[in-house]
């Protein structure tokens, strides 16, 4: 379909040239369109593809990671593991929990691990004798709080001293903030959602009613703000509500494009409504005159800028779908196959190694073994990352 069949051009005086460029922006968008459905269902297929082969293999690995963390967490109360080496086993735990959380196709609830480890770490404090609290110590936890809230938090210094010395507490408070946080987050998007099936009649009269974007709208807004895109989102509204289907797959059909109309709405484009209105309404045709034209031509341009950042988005974004395949989707479908037959040894074999370190390390003697070389490795991949071998590698 291309512009011509839904703009009533008959009252308009106008240049051929002036409508072959609306009607080939248009059709650029319709291009743009297609090509960006292509790439995601690529990503999609390729998604299919892999999730069989791999999740499985996931998961055991998922699976030995648990089972490691439970084995770290055992050295936990030994009190032979001190100074640095303490600090390193807790960062290592921390980090196998966050790899855990971070992969996508974790089947594994962490609370638990999680308040196991606090619960640990909690009762080895109560073994330990209270020490003295420098002023340099708190000044830092204020600035870690700060990092935390993004704000300087009231508490005195007795306050946060009795925090160190108490972790349960520490933790309860830092529950509670991140607590009231999230509520507070969570009203604001409440207060920000949009009624879906039906405009505002309180606020809008004869035009949809929207912040101001700045003393110089655009011409896509402008058109998405005319009279007549208020007229036809009603009429969307009104052919797509769900309410008035009584047979089961058409209502989550409309339910669906009420979806997408309310989508719209909230983007503020005007050229989405009026591609619904191309393949819903076969009867509608937008009036045009000079201004309208200069807007539709502002909103296809807008329109095809928006694809365009989609596309990039969609080839460079990191979503797991994206991640995926530009990790492992390139080549030939049986190289493809190769490469994920390849991780999936790779997973296997990370699987067998955390278990084979499970059965080794049993003393503590062999675990502080394990954290010295993991700190030396550690110190060793700083220096790398700081370039301080670039003579030497070059």
């Amino acid at each position: 379909m291309t512009l011509m069949t839904i703009i009533d051009n008959s009252e308009l005086n106008k240049s051929n040239k002036q409508w072959q460029k609306l009607d080939k922006l248009w059709q650029d968008v319709e291009k743009k369109q297609a090509r960006n459905q292509r790439y995601r269902a690529k990503l999609d297929g390729f998604y299919e593809e892999f999730k069989p082969l791999i999740e499985s293999k996931e998961h055991v690995v998922c699976a030995a990671t648990e089972q490691w963390v439970r084995h770290l967490l055992s050295f936990v109360p030994r009190k032979t593991i001190k100074g640095n080496q303490r600090v390193e086993l807790y960062g290592w735990i921390e980090e196998e929990l966050t790899i855990l959380e971070a992969n996508p196709f974790n089947p594994i609830g962490t609370t638990d691990l999680r308040e196991l480890f606090t619960s640990l770490l909690i009762d080895f404090q109560s073994t330990m004798p209270k020490q003295t609290v420098s002023d340099h110590e708190l000044e830092t936890l204020r600035e870690d709080l700060f990092e935390m809230f993004g704000e300087w938090l009231p508490l005195s210094d007795d306050e946060l001293t009795d925090m160190i010395h108490n972790p349960e507490d520490f933790q309860s408070y830092i529950d509670e903030m991140l607590s009231q946080r999230h509520k507070a987050e969570a009203q604001d998007e409440g207060e920000d959602e949009g009624e879906w099936d039906e405009p505002s009649r309180g606020n809008m009269g004869d035009d949809f009613s929207f912040e101001n974007g700045g003393p110089e709208q655009t011409m896509s807004l402008a058109l998405f703000e005319n009279r007549a895109m208020t007229k036809l989102y009603r009429q969307l509204a009104n052919q797509f509500h769900p309410d008035k289907e009584q047979d089961p797959a058409q209502k989550a059909l409309k339910k669906d494009l009420m979806q997408q109309l309310s989508q719209a709405k909230k983007d503020k484009d005007a050229l989405a409504l009026l591609m619904m209105a191309q393949e819903h309404l076969p009867e509608y045709k937008l009036k045009v005159d000079g201004a309208m034209i200069k807007r539709v031509e502002a909103a296809l341009h807008a329109k095809i800028a928006a694809l365009n950042e989609a596309h990039q988005f969609l080839q460079h974004g990191n979503d797991l779908k994206s991640e995926l395949w530009r990790r492992f989707g390139g080549g030939s479908k049986d190289s493809r196959a190769r490469v994920l037959e390849s991780y999936g040894t790779t997973l296997m074999i990370e699987a067998e190694e955390l278990l084979a370190k499970i059965s080794n390390v049993t003393t503590v003697q062999a675990m502080r073994k394990e954290l010295t070389e993991r700190a030396h490795q550690q110190q060793f991949n700083d220096m790398m990352n700081y370039g301080m071998f670039e003579g030497f590698l070059d």
